[in-house]
């Protein structure tokens, strides 16, 4: 007769970490409330972490919104005052068109001798008046200047011409206060010259 030998239990794994939870269990008392507990506890922790996370996102959006109405309101006023330029230049076009058409019909219609007259080159307008060597505008400029009308307005057209040779921009003319002189410049070529 052999002796007998201890048996060998051939178990899986999964058997023996149920078996050894289970004696866990038992050995540390109400397994339950703390699994239970645990639970709830990491329930929470989600619920949490997901109120935080959509609160964020309302801000950020709620932010994203206020930036947004912000640049729209600016791209607003950007395109007013675009669409407000525009319209002012267009009213100066038809107004300097409208005075062409005048100045036409007034040199058409009169039958005296026909005068020279030399349109002032500040205002663009009006037509200068002589006395003497003063030379004067309805728009309120005056300037000293010893050429005649003539040569006064062969001379304003060769620096035009002279200007309009390097630069596209327009010649701006001005009156300096303390010499009196008519001048032009350009601020884009810093062309500058006195008449």
């Amino acid at each position: 007769m052999s002796s007998p030998q201890s048996p060998v239990y051939r178990t899986p794994v999964e058997q023996k970490r149920h078996a050894q939870d289970v004696a866990k269990r038992h050995r540390t008392g109400m397994p339950k409330l703390r699994d239970m507990l645990r639970e709830k506890y990491r329930k929470r922790i989600i619920e949490t972490r997901t109120r935080l996370t959509d609160a964020n996102r309302t801000v950020q959006l709620a932010e994203l919104k206020e930036f947004l109405r912000t640049e729209l309101s600016e791209f607003d006023k950007d395109l007013e005052l675009e669409q407000n330029i525009l319209d002012e230049l267009l009213s100066d076009v038809n107004e300097w068109y409208a005075l062409g058409e005048q100045n036409l019909e007034t040199y058409v219609e009169s039958d005296a001798p026909i005068q020279q007259n030399v349109l002032c080159p500040v205002c663009l307008i009006k037509p200068l008046q002589r006395q003497e060597t003063v030379y004067r505008c309805e728009c309120g400029i005056q300037f000293e200047h010893t050429s005649n009308m003539e040569q006064l307005e062969r001379k304003i057209h060769q620096q035009i011409a002279s200007h309009e040779t390097k630069c596209t921009q327009a010649l701006r003319f001005f009156i300096e206060p303390s010499t009196g002189r008519l001048y032009n410049m350009c601020g884009s070529c810093d062309y500058f010259s006195s008449i």
